[in-house]
């Protein structure tokens, strides 16, 4: 490992300062996971490495009415085990957090981190496309919000320049009669990357499917919209025979690669199995999340009436 210059700053702004002067050998540390052990490998060699860590108004996670915030210093493992997340309707990141890596892993990396260091495989990206994430940009005198859906441009790359951070993820606020799940497959519950992974989010009217969004993972470049997918669930009645065919389209929409952990036969054949159990998940969330409002409404109006 060569050596480098550190620093440890304790605002955004100071970061900001520190990574434009550093130039294109400039290093953001945040978890970790990844930096380090290139470093160690001699894979990246660093002029200066610029540890986040400090920042305290990056590590946050915030559920309001407007949706929810999650900062660029929030760990997987919080989100893992938080709660709040694991009760809203946000849900399937806090599932999605779970399955990633290791305890040892989660407990040092970050949501952000998993979407800038862009891997086909990371498990958070395909639930944050399907829930409409976007990503605050800062750089020295510039602020822009971009989906994260358009960050990504191929493996390990995305469009961030020199000098700029992500600060957080936006994720809008949920709609009514709406749910958002992710299936991943890999040989063991843990440590392993994702074979297939599939995030879906539906929004439904009675019976019928008015929104979808399938977002696949570990099936091409950077994880990617299943849009034939969609466009065969939304404005249409969600039964089993549509599912089927819309799990069998984004299986034929898929690119994948033979490599050490499966072939892109298998791969394209899991997506199918995959699309179809994480809508049917979707579908049990937006059922649980009626109920919940219902109950919910049910208390606030005994409020309003006083009545016991």
């Amino acid at each position: 490992m060569n050596s480098f210059e550190y620093f440890r700053p304790q605002t955004i702004d100071e970061a900001l300062s520190l990574y434009q002067n550093g130039g294109r050998g400039a290093k953001l540390l945040a978890g970790g996971t990844e930096l380090v052990n290139e470093m160690r490998l001699g894979k990246t060699q660093p002029d200066r490495v610029i540890d986040l860590k400090l920042i305290q108004e990056m590590d946050f996670m915030e559920l309001g009415p407007e949706g929810l915030r999650i900062g660029a210093l929030y760990r997987v493992r919080d989100a893992e085990q938080s709660p709040e997340l694991r009760q809203s309707p946000y849900s399937a990141l806090s599932h999605a957090a779970g399955t990633l890596g290791s305890p040892q892993v989660r407990n040092k990396a970050t949501i952000v981190g998993n979407v800038c260091r862009c891997s086909p495989s990371a498990d958070l990206i395909p639930p944050l496309i399907a829930l409409s994430a976007s990503a605050r940009i800062k750089a020295y005198g510039t602020d822009r919000m971009v989906p994260v859906e358009e960050m990504l441009l191929g493996p390990g790359k995305t469009i961030l320049q020199p000098g700029e951070i992500v600060t957080e993820l936006i994720i809008p606020k949920m709609r009514a009669h709406a749910g958002c799940s992710y299936y991943k497959l890999s040989p063991r519950k843990s440590l392993d990357l994702a074979v297939v992974g599939v995030a879906v989010m539906i929004r439904t009217n009675s019976s019928k499917c008015v929104e979808a969004r399938v977002v696949l993972g570990a099936v091409a470049p950077t994880a990617m919209r299943a849009k034939r997918a969609e466009s065969i669930l939304a404005g249409a009645g969600l039964s089993q025979t549509l599912i089927e065919e819309a799990a069998q389209a984004a299986a034929d929409e898929c690119k994948p690669i033979d490599d050490v952990r499966s072939s892109a036969w298998y791969r394209k054949k899991m997506v199918a199995v995959a699309t179809k159990r994480a809508i049917a998940q979707a579908l049990e969330q937006i059922k649980q999340n009626d109920e919940s409002r219902m109950t919910n409404d049910e208390w606030k109006q005994r409020g309003a009436f006083g009545t016991n």
